[in-house]
C-alpha cells in the first residue's frame, strides 16, 4: 500500500510539472564577481574556522556542441554517403521552415546551462566596469531558468576561486535576488555541488548530503571572514549591484522572451 501511494505522489507531482509547463514563467540571468584589492574600510570583520554558504548549490552544465567526423564513419553495403558540404544546407534549410511554421509558439529555453558569452546582454557594461581603479571582474557568465517559488530554486554557482559567490533568483510576491559572496575560509568544501542531472531528480530523493567526508583531526586555522549576503526584491530588466569593502556581486535578470522594443 505505501508503494502505490508513493507511486501516486510521484506520478501526481511529475504530473503537475508536465501539464504546467506553459504556465512557467523564464528569466534570462547574468552575473559576474567583483574583488575589490587595496581598499580600506573601518568596518571590522569576525575571524572563523569555517563557513558553508549553501548546503546545495547548482553548477551550470556547459554546453558542448557534437563533434562528428563523417569520413571515419564506415558505410554498410548499400548505404548512401553524404557529401559533407551538403549537411548544414539539408539540415539546416529543415530547421528554418519548421520554425517559419512555428513563430506562434515559444519555446522553452534550456535552462542552467552556460550561455554563449556573443549572447550577453551586459558584455559593453561589464568592459567599462572591469576598467574601474583596484577592481578585478571575474566569473563573468549567464542562463535561462525558470522563475519558481524560493524552495524550488537552486543557489547557482558563480565562482569557487579566491571569492566564492553563489545567487539565487525566485519568485515571492515579487522576483527577488539573494547574492552571497565568501571570500577568506573555503565555504564550498562542505556544500554539496549538484549537477543539472542530480538537480531534476531532487524532488524525488530529497536532499543531497557529502559522502566519505575525512573524520581525521585537522588543524584549526582561523581565517577573516569576508561575507556578502543579501536578498532584495527587483523589477525584471534590471541590473543590480551587491555591494561589500572586499566582494561583490553584478546580477542582471531579464524576461524570456526578450521584449521587442
Amino acid at each position: 500500500m505505501r508503494l502505490f501511494f508513493k507511486f501516486l505522489a510521484v506520478f501526481v507531482g511529475l504530473s503537475h510539472h508536465i501539464f504546467s509547463e506553459e504556465e512557467i514563467q523564464y528569466v534570462k540571468v547574468e552575473v559576474a564577481a567583483v574583488i575589490w584589492e587595496n581598499q580600506k574600510t573601518t568596518e571590522s570583520f569576525e575571524k572563523v574556522e569555517e563557513y558553508t554558504l549553501a548546503n546545495e548549490v547548482l553548477a551550470l552544465e556547459q554546453a558542448e556542441d557534437p563533434q562528428i567526423n563523417l569520413e571515419t564513419i564506415e558505410l554498410a553495403q548499400g548505404q548512401i554517403k553524404i557529401d559533407p558540404d551538403y549537411i548544414e544546407e539539408i539540415f539546416f534549410n529543415d530547421v528554418e521552415s519548421v520554425d517559419e511554421n512555428q513563430t506562434e509558439s515559444i519555446k522553452p529555453p534550456k535552462i542552467y546551462r552556460i550561455i554563449d558569452e556573443k549572447n550577453h546582454e551586459l558584455n559593453g557594461t561589464m568592459r567599462r566596469i572591469s576598467k574601474i581603479e583596484n577592481l578585478e571582474l571575474t566569473d563573468h557568465k549567464s542562463w535561462f531558468q525558470p522563475l519558481n517559488v524560493e524552495d524550488e530554486s537552486p543557489f547557482i554557482l558563480v565562482s569557487s576561486e579566491e571569492n566564492q559567490c553563489i545567487v539565487k533568483v525566485f519568485q515571492s510576491r515579487y522576483p527577488r535576488i539573494h547574492a552571497k559572496c565568501v571570500e577568506g575560509p573555503d565555504a564550498l568544501k562542505n556544500a554539496y555541488i549538484m549537477s543539472k542531472s542530480e538537480f531534476n531528480v531532487k524532488p524525488l530523493i530529497g536532499e543531497f548530503s557529502l559522502k566519505n567526508i575525512s573524520t581525521a583531526e585537522e588543524e584549526k586555522v582561523e581565517n577573516i571572514l569576508y561575507l556578502l549576503d543579501e536578498q532584495r526584491r527587483i523589477s525584471l530588466n534590471e541590473f543590480h549591484y551587491f555591494d561589500h569593502p572586499k566582494v561583490g556581486l553584478l546580477v542582471g535578470v531579464y524576461k524570456y522572451p526578450k521584449e521587442e522594443n
